[in-house]
């Protein structure tokens, strides 16, 4: 079992874990992620280490409350519980080398991801700037990029009450856009590097790729082992179907069969917010 040191919340249906997990920590590289299963008979979910300690053992995670299982988490592990299994680290890491100027963003929680990787890369001696368009209460980091990386740019989207959430996600989707599109002609990158959900990279995919830049882009679609074994993150790429758990999770952009991609990310979303239902009555009957 693995101790939470550390819990607090850290910004709006964001809560910071600081877990020990020698393991992982030993040989986490940046871009690679965990499966975490919290509970007995508890689904399992992939999470990015954000921060580690080799010596000390410990890793940070910093959780995004979107469904049944990390609302769980959210509302009855705390400091000094155990969570019941880690599996890791998987995926491949994030090549590190000389790339030049990189813009490195991050949608909504995705800069989460994109911490340990614009971090390493900058130490590299790269020049680094990262960006970071959310919704105004759910900024994330922002210190600790600002701490490592040549330049962290924070795009906070209000959230309009008399707008439904899809709503509003267009909102943060259309900034984003036209905030990458103002650097790209005011800038010259080497290369742009993103994480977010998956409408959101293709939207700034076609701008980045009307510029010409080098794109790559961390994919999250549905993962279940994380070992290559279960078939469930299977994306195009080039014409060829890859999985982002063994193949990835990072791609080339310009080759990511985009539409595939967004159509079954969205396949489980009624099932989703239907777990999600259940879970909440179960808590206001005093269950679980």
């Amino acid at each position: 079992m693995y101790k939470i040191l550390e819990k607090k919340e850290i910004a709006m249906r964001n809560t910071w874990y600081k877990v020990h997990a020698p393991h992982v920590a030993r040989k986490v590289q940046p871009g690679q992620f965990i499966i975490v299963r919290a509970f007995e008979n508890g689904e399992r979910i992939p999470l990015t280490p954000v921060m580690w300690d080799r010596e000390e053992g410990w890793i940070v995670l910093v959780v995004f409350t979107r469904g049944r299982t990390t609302m769980r988490m959210a509302a009855e592990l705390k400091e000094g519980d155990e969570i019941l299994n880690i599996a890791g680290p998987l995926g491949n890491p994030v090549p590190m080398k000389k790339f030049g100027k990189i813009l490195a963003i991050g949608a909504y929680t995705g800069i989460v991801e994109v911490f340990p990787i614009a971090k390493a890369w900058q130490e590299l001696g790269n020049d680094v700037t990262t960006l970071n368009v959310t919704f105004e209460p759910m900024v994330v980091l922002k210190e600790e990029l600002e701490g490592a990386v040549s330049r962290h740019i924070v795009e906070p989207v209000p959230i309009d009450p008399n707008l439904d959430f899809p709503a509003n996600m267009r909102n943060v989707t259309k900034r984003l856009t036209e905030k990458v599109h103002e650097m790209l002609e005011k800038e010259g990158f080497d290369l742009v590097f993103m994480v977010g959900p998956a409408g959101d990279q293709r939207a700034v995919f076609n701008v980045v790729k009307e510029f010409g830049v080098p794109m790559k882009v961390d994919l999250h679609p549905i993962m279940v082992d994380g070992t290559g074994m279960c078939g469930a993150c299977r994306v195009t790429v080039g014409g060829e179907v890859k999985f982002a758990c063994i193949d990835g999770p990072e791609f080339d952009a310009y080759q990511v069969a985009w539409d595939e991609l967004i159509a079954r990310s969205g396949y489980y979303t009624d099932l989703e917010a239907k777990a999600m239902q259940e879970y909440m009555k179960a808590l206001q009957g005093g269950g679980q």
